[in-house]
């Protein structure tokens, strides 16, 4: 095997890879339009208005919200009723069937009208489309986990801290209108003495109030221009098993290298009594009272961070250590420690804002290692998970969540079981865009544990996230668990309070992992660039791990793109018998990038055929919008690459020959959601030619970029990394950067301080 001591090579875009989309299809209709259609239709907009006449009687200037039910072939965004609503603006949308539409009595009848009277193709083909339209009920708001505890009579401990959300009509005007409707309603029912309205940034507001029942519930929810009613989570934190070994022995053998790179971690809080971990530690924020204080689970974080290779005997050539804020956010859970309590999911949004006020400038990685059991991610985005996504986006940091744990048998075997249901999914906020989240693999095994090595852990959480996004993005060492239960001599290790080494597992334990390696990249980069570190980060996990991924499909739900190096060397590097090239460009709207007639090695051509191992990592940064529930993501990337053909007068006929880690069968929405990664901010092709692609007139790279409808993305960023590689150990990397040069391209070395080093 080739050592890796070549650089990684930045690709220029130029001015004539940019080119111009040409025009879409025409109306397709999915029915035809008669009498039939029309009435029905007319008879949904009228039972509608019936349904809101008290409020539409009212006050003329509130608006409510109505639901149109597509038809499942037509869930795309070309498809969407835009001309039939034009009197009734989408104003977002839940899951990929569903739209919803701004009504008043004015609008309603304005559309009757149309539909008697359709001026248009456009709106006759959008009739055809459209499967059911209906009110937003007093069901439809109140969530499943709110009426569970009800029927569980459990509402008493939730009852003061129900959470209620509102809909936003994306007109100021619109938006004040309701909200103090709403707030009036709720004075007039008798709970706005404890209602408080809680607001991070411009999009994300909540109003929080306590009740006495749930039938109180039921008449708030009753409130027109409320979408939903839920309560604030709470977290608390799982405790760890004490070995006794010699730390000193093991930590002072290892060649080290300290790091300015600091990384914060919100958690528990890191012991001050722990020697070995107090000098890294910067800074330490207390929101936690000290009589709550238990920082056993942070402090096992922290020294996952810093010592978990050499912990858990793991080689690397990377021994960085980094510096550390500490931030104490979570309450002692374990009554047998001391003072037990919780932290609300309201209370962790306002720390984690203030922390990022404090210290965002100077830390952009950050560990959260908790999650909500409760709330499994299925559909819609959760609330915490749009919240990270939003502190991202305005804080400019990454953000690293474990996947969550399963703690309620039956823990899962591996191959999994066909029959297992939804609740091993990933729980909020895994399910955020912007994180990486990051899930567990067993580091060790025994004849009783219920995986092997290398498998997925018992308890790991599997995605995928919300719309099909693929959650976990990565995964780690988290340990592994028997029979009966017991992680002796399965868990990872780690320090307690007192520098005493203890076991544990979870992806509590995982995530950290990920973070060292994905800070040690980060770290060596010369000019520091989250969204590349990102990207080589989840490359290195697919390159990493093929054969993983290889086996099943759904085997992504488990790995996601598998376990990143354990050396930062390897991840940031290239061999003789490989070339990594990254594409960090931008896409602007209405265009596509070709890189056309590309230099594929000719050590890959043999007797007529193309050959070699072809790996590609798409990332980008989608505009995000809440009011569109499944349809969160705003923005879609697409790469294809691979051969043409030439013909006398015709287009060349080009065919993709790397696929996406899960293939389009079907050529409807929905299915190109759930099975192609479409609208995933994270992507994966790849293939190994093993028996030879025959050789055509050349290779061609496409990158294009579609928005959501009545979406206007003027430029998006993204990052996609190549690598093609030679199993046979040829020379490659000379032969695609000489042709990259022939055809005009400037590449540059991917800086990093390794290369520093060598020059002196």
């Amino acid at each position: 095997m080739s050592r890796k001591n070549l650089p990684i090579k930045l690709v220029m875009q130029k001015q004539t890879d940019i080119k111009r989309n040409t025009g879409g299809g025409g109306n397709k209709f999915f029915g035809e339009v008669t009498s039939e259609l029309q009435t029905k239709l007319i008879d949904k907009f009228n039972d509608v208005l019936e349904y809101y006449e008290d409020v539409f009687s009212e006050n003329k200037n509130i608006p409510a919200v109505g639901k149109i039910v597509m038809k499942p072939n037509a869930i795309a965004k070309s498809h969407k009723p835009v001309d039939l609503c034009r009197n009734c603006p989408i104003i977002g949308s839940e899951d990929l069937d569903e739209i919803y539409i701004k009504l008043t009595k004015t609008s309603i009848e304005k559309t009757v009208s149309l539909i008697q009277n359709p001026t248009s193709k456009k709106i006759r083909a959008n009739m055809t489309a459209i499967s059911d339209v209906k009110p937003i009920t007093v069901q439809d708001k109140i969530s499943k986990g709110l009426s569970g505890i009800s029927e569980q009579h459990q509402f008493e401990v939730v009852k003061s801290k129900i959470k209620i959300k509102w809909f936003d009509f994306d007109d100021d005007y619109d938006n004040e209108q309701v909200i103090n409707y709403i707030k009036n309603k709720i004075d007039l029912l008798g709970f706005s003495k404890n209602l408080k309205i809680i607001q991070y940034g411009e999009d994300i507001k909540y109003i929080k109030v306590e009740v006495e029942s749930y039938d109180d519930i039921l008449k708030i929810a009753d409130i027109n221009g409320i979408k939903s009613i839920d309560f604030f989570q709470e977290y608390s934190l799982p405790s760890n098993r004490k070995i006794p070994t010699d730390l000193d022995g093991i930590l002072n053998e290892v060649s080290i290298e300290n790091s300015e790179t600091i990384i914060g971690i919100i958690d528990s809080g890191i012991s001050s009594d722990n020697e070995f971990l107090a000098p890294y530690v910067l800074h330490r924020e207390e929101y936690v009272a000290k009589e709550y204080q238990n920082p056993s689970h942070g402090t096992f974080v922290a020294s996952t961070i810093i010592f978990g290779n050499e912990l858990n005997n793991i080689y690397t050539e990377n021994n960085k250590r980094f510096k550390l804020v500490d931030i104490v956010a979570i309450p002692n859970g374990n009554e047998e420690y001391g003072l037990t309590d919780s932290i609300g999911e309201e209370e962790l949004m306002e720390i984690i804002e203030d922390v990022m006020n404090k210290y965002s400038g100077n830390v952009n990685i950050w560990n959260l290692s908790l999650g909500i059991e409760q709330q499994v991610c299925q559909g819609s985005m959760s609330d915490l998970g749009i919240f990270l996504d939003y502190i991202q986006d305005e804080y400019k940091v990454q953000f690293f969540v474990s996947s969550g744990n399963l703690n309620e048998p039956p823990l899962r075997s591996w191959p999994p079981k066909s029959n297992i249901d939804v609740s091993d999914r990933i729980v909020a906020p895994a399910d955020s865009v912007r994180a990486i989240t990051v899930g567990s693999l067993a580091l060790k095994e025994s004849k009783n544990s219920l995986v092997k090595k290398h498998e997925p852990s018992p308890f790991s959480r599997r995605g995928p996230g919300a719309n099909y996004i693929v959650k976990p993005d990565v995964v780690d060492f988290g340990g592994n668990i028997d029979n009966n239960h017991n992680i002796s001599g399965l868990g990872v290790v780690g320090l307690d309070s007192q520098g005493n080494i203890v076991e544990g597992v979870g992806t509590s334990y995982s995530n950290p992992r990920v973070v060292q390696k994905f800070a040690s990249v980060y770290d060596e980069m010369i000019e520091k660039d989250l969204l590349l570190a990102k990207a080589l980060t989840i490359h290195s996990a697919r390159m990493n791990s093929r054969e993983l991924l290889d086996v099943s499909q759904n085997n992504i739900n488990y790995y996601g793109f598998g376990m990143p190096s354990e050396n930062a060397n390897d991840i940031l590097q290239s061999s003789e018998n490989e070339i990594t090239l990254v594409f960090k460009q931008r896409l602007i709207e209405g265009t596509y990038l070709e890189l056309f007639d590309f230099p594929y090695p000719t050590s890959l051509i043999r007797n007529g055929k193309y050959f070699g191992e072809i790996c590609m990592s798409l990332v980008y940064s989608p505009k995000l919008n809440r009011n569109y529930g499944t349809e969160y993501c705003r923005s879609n990337i697409d790469v294809s690459f691979g051969t043409y053909e030439l013909s006398d007068g015709e287009s060349p006929k080009f065919k993709g020959q790397v696929p996406l880690e899960r293939s389009w069968h079907d050529k409807f929405e929905k299915e190109r959601v759930e099975n192609g990664f479409k609208w995933s901010p994270v992507k994966s092709y790849f293939r190994r030619i093993t028996n030879g692609l025959d050789v055509k007139d050349g290779w061609k790279l496409r990158i294009d970029m579609t928005s959501r409808s009545g979406e206007i993305i003027e430029e998006l960023e993204f990052v996609l990394i190549v690598t093609i590689k030679d199993v046979e150990g040829s020379d490659i990397y000379s032969e695609v950067l000489n042709g990259l040069r022939e055809k005009g391209y400037i590449t540059n070395d991917l800086e990093i301080k390794q290369h520093i080093r060598y020059r002196q």
